[in-house]
């Protein structure tokens, strides 16, 4: 799933929110509407977004609302230890990563566990980087091709890294990221009186 939008319009969760792509009744996602866009006027808790197509929108970041940021990374980045979210597509008995997102570590096991994307083939890979083999800088410096072996409770998979692939860090922010021509992503869920309560916010470059 492609979140770039960062993300996604509804396809901007997908990479706004990598990390909570998961399946079964513990799935944080449920009931939550996707969105994306650019921040205009900001009120308090409030703000109203231009999403694509020129519609807009008003949202009120929720109490609880977690707020991330998203730059672009490397495959140097992609470092034994790290905690990392990657998407990828099997293929010949390979998975070949798409996009990898790297968290910092107070999101550590956030979505953590191997599970079905939307996409046939598609598969959403949330855990530790144990090992990494291969060449991250080719004689000619530019990035070559790495083999990730990311752990995760109950099993672990080996994914392919490619100069194709989306590197992406996350990192965490707070409120005052918010402001006019933000471009964000995230979640929101419906309030009783109408209200849309973000509970999760990407905001990216």
């Amino acid at each position: 799933m492609r979140t770039r939008i960062l993300l996604l319009g509804a396809c901007a969760v997908g990479l706004a929110l990598p990390a909570f792509s998961q399946t079964g009744p513990a799935n944080p996602m449920l009931g939550l509407k996707p969105f994306a866009g650019t921040v205009g006027v900001v009120e308090g808790q409030d703000f109203r977004i231009t999403g694509p197509g020129g519609t807009t929108a008003t949202y009120r970041l929720a109490d609880s609302v977690r707020i991330m940021t998203s730059r672009s990374g490397a495959i140097a980045d992609l470092a034994a230890g790290k905690f990392v979210g990657c998407t990828a597509v099997e293929s010949h008995g390979r998975l070949h990563a798409t996009e990898c997102h790297i968290f910092p570590e107070s999101m550590r096991g956030v979505g953590e566990g191997h599970n079905p994307m939307g996409r046939p083939n598609t598969t959403m890979t949330n855990g530790n980087i144990t090992m990494t083999n291969g060449s991250v800088q080719t004689a000619a410096g530019g990035a070559g091709r790495v083999t990730l072996r990311i752990t995760y409770r109950g099993g672990a998979q080996t994914i392919e890294v490619s100069p194709r692939t989306r590197i992406t860090l996350i990192g965490t922010g707070d409120a005052s990221l918010v402001k006019p021509g933000a471009r964000v992503a995230g979640a929101a869920r419906t309030a009783p009186d109408g209200t849309a309560l973000v509970q999760f916010l990407n905001v990216g470059p």
